[in-house]
């Protein structure tokens, strides 16, 4: 990032600067007229543009770029020695003996952080706790504890454990799961009311510092957001707020800023946008790090926040599960580069069951090729530099902040939760990114994109496997913020017409004309009407109109589709529809406007094409189909 070297032999006498003007004029040349905006401009969900290369002058007003890591406000890492991370597995404990050798499992495939998800449990806490730990390695892996109430009595049970397996309580690491607000915000209530949870909460964090006082007990639950469909600035936005209302209110209860900090286990979620993913993770370090200054500048510099991150629940299929592999690796390589402190892979079948044992271990797995294969934990924050990340960073770190004072404008995060603010923002942004996937401008590959057409996933779906614990409406007193998935719309549309009794229905594709119009508008009829589950059936070309009249009928088409060119369709629709009108759904592919009237008066009434909103489309063909 320093000045260019100079002299003689130096590189630069041979490559001389190229000027931006040069650049873009070249640029607008191989367009040959078209938009530039609309070709090479990214338009963010979060309301701002990202150009396709930036330069040394995009980033001549960056305060942080002789920063390294280590050094306030943390953008590049608070690590100095290397980039490693915790390699996190959470296992639901039902019953304390099976959670027990499951986490002995994990311990020996690679994981060096573990959470016991213990919610709901009514077992006493230190007798269970005393058979789940009989054998777990307190002072080398990390220990979280997920449970929804009894925080203080799990907190003494992990330090009489401690003490009888002589264990210094120092070296016990890891965290607790009280999210008073987060709770608020996820099951629409108190857990007892915000005064005694806030109360809890505080005993909880004077109890760990005297007895447990490397585990942190304060989770700071962002991952709603995101996982809820937030965009990426409000998912940054309220996690900051969040926290901002925890060191508000608990300074005001008289605990130090400093104790508030140690205390506290941020947790994100990572998607597969790449770049924005590691850009996302330094943001979220230096915002943070510029709200907990305000509070006490000494603490902020020595209690760097800790990130610990989740793979996307929002981005995970039921259908084609296996991309989700996909999915789960490029966002945990783009966490790690952006320099999470610890990391879980959600396993590839999470979305519709209870994982297996063996997609645990792919989940692990990925972890443990990232770091022992890939060495990704040598490098502290190895995409400093990059013109794009950085700039993708200040933008980040500009929007979201903007939204923060929003918030903080409102009366801050408990105030704008209950007023239904923060709600209502994440569901704009909820419909808006539902109705981007029902057009198919954002893919969601093997859903709402190339489906796997012979897949049947009815059977395999367990409903109880992914439940948010949701009050019932009579006791809320807010409306929580739901947990999804981006493709469950398309999802529940193909286990529709899995769950209809009788035969399936046949989309066929009846080819003719123009090869390249006729190949290319039956591949998107086909990937049209897999996305509803229908059995597609693919021509590669007929000779006559009477050919494919013929063979549709014979693989008792219910949906016809007309593969063509616009020109070509006038000349084959009165053929079609003459001889199928009335015996099966006609259909063309494309939006013909100059022959649209023509088209509908032999009987062609649907049209499937670029613009269609899917989603809607498939609904109305089951309607006519009698699928319920």
């Amino acid at each position: 990032m320093g000045k260019e070297p100079s002299g003689p032999g130096s590189l630069y006498d041979d490559f001389p600067p190229v000027p931006t003007r040069t650049w873009e004029d070249k640029i607008r040349e191989d367009l040959k007229g078209a938009d530039y905006d609309k070709k090479l401009t990214w338009h963010t969900l979060d309301g701002f543009n990202v150009r396709p290369y930036y330069r040394t002058e995009d980033l001549e007003d960056l305060e942080y770029l002789d920063a390294v890591p280590g050094d306030f406000p943390y953008l590049r890492s608070s690590k100095t020695r290397d980039n490693n991370w915790l390699i996190r597995q959470d296992i639901r404990c039902d019953k304390a003996e099976t959670g027990a050798a499951e986490a002995t499992e994990a311990i020996r495939g690679g994981a060096t952080s573990i959470g016991f998800d213990l919610t709901g449990s009514q077992e006493d806490p230190e007798r269970f706790l005393s058979i789940l730990l009989k054998e777990f390695p307190l002072e080398e892996v990390a220990l979280n504890i997920i449970t929804d109430g009894r925080y203080l009595e799990f907190l003494r049970a992990l330090s009489s454990i401690a003490a009888e397996k002589e264990v210094e309580p120092g070296r016990i690491k890891g965290s607790i799961s009280i999210d008073p607000l987060g709770s608020l915000a996820a099951r629409g209530n108190y857990r007892i009311y915000f005064d005694a949870d806030l109360a809890e909460l505080k005993e909880c964090i004077e109890y760990a510092r005297e007895n447990l006082p490397s585990l942190r007990v304060l989770n700071v639950g962002g991952d709603l957001f995101h996982d809820a469909g937030g965009s990426i600035t409000q998912e940054l936005a309220y996690t900051i707020s969040l926290g901002n209302e925890y060191l508000a209110r608990l300074t005001d209860m008289g605990l130090k800023p400093g104790a508030i900090m140690r205390s506290m286990h941020f947790q994100f979620s990572a998607a597969t946008s790449y770049f924005m993913v590691i850009a996302k993770h330094r943001s979220v370090r230096f915002l943070w790090s510029k709200i907990s200054e305000a509070y006490d500048a000494k603490a902020a510099h020595s209690n760097p926040m800790f990130l610990h991150t989740r793979s996307s629940f929002w981005v995970q299929t039921v259908y084609d599960p296996y991309v989700n592999l996909l999915r789960t690796t490029t966002s945990s390589m783009a966490a790690v580069i952006g320099g999470t402190d610890s990391l879980q892979v959600n396993a590839y079948d999470s979305a519709y069951r209870k994982p297996g044992r063996q997609s645990e271990r792919i989940a692990r797995n990925t972890q443990v090729i990232l770091k022992e294969e890939s060495y990704l934990d040598k490098v502290i924050d190895p995409s400093a530099g990059s013109y794009y990340v950085e700039k993708l960073t200040d933008q980040l770190n500009t929007k979201a902040w903007e939204i923060f004072l929003q918030v903080e404008e409102k009366g801050g995060f408990h105030t704008a939760l209950l007023s239904g603010n923060i709600q209502d923002a994440v569901s704009d942004m909820v419909k808006h990114r539902r109705e981007r996937f029902a057009n198919r401008k954002d893919l969601l590959l093997g859903t709402n994109q190339y489906p796997n057409f012979d897949e049947q996933m009815k059977d395999e779906l367990d409903p109880a496997a992914v439940v948010q614990d949701v009050l019932p409406e009579s006791k809320r007193i807010i409306e929580p913020i739901i947990r999804s998935r981006s493709g469950v719309e398309f999802a529940s549309l193909r286990l529709k017409t899995e769950s209809h009794p009788g035969k399936k229905p046949v989309a066929f594709m009846l080819t003719l004309g123009n090869l390249a119009m006729r190949r290319a508008r039956a591949m998107f009829g086909c990937n049209f009407f897999a996305s509803a589950g229908f059995q597609v059936i693919d021509n590669i070309a007929f000779s006559s109109p009477e050919e494919g009249i013929k063979e549709s009928q014979r693989a008792g088409a219910d949906i016809v589709v007309l593969c063509s060119s616009d020109n070509e369709y006038p000349d084959f629709a009165g053929k079609i529809s003459g001889q199928l009108s009335g015996k099966c759904i006609l259909v063309i592919a494309g939006y013909p406007k100059e022959h649209l009237d023509t088209l509908r008066e032999t009987g062609f009434e649907h049209f499937i094409h670029m613009r269609s909103n899917v989603l809607a489309e498939l609904g109305k063909y089951q309607e006519l189909l009698g699928i319920v």
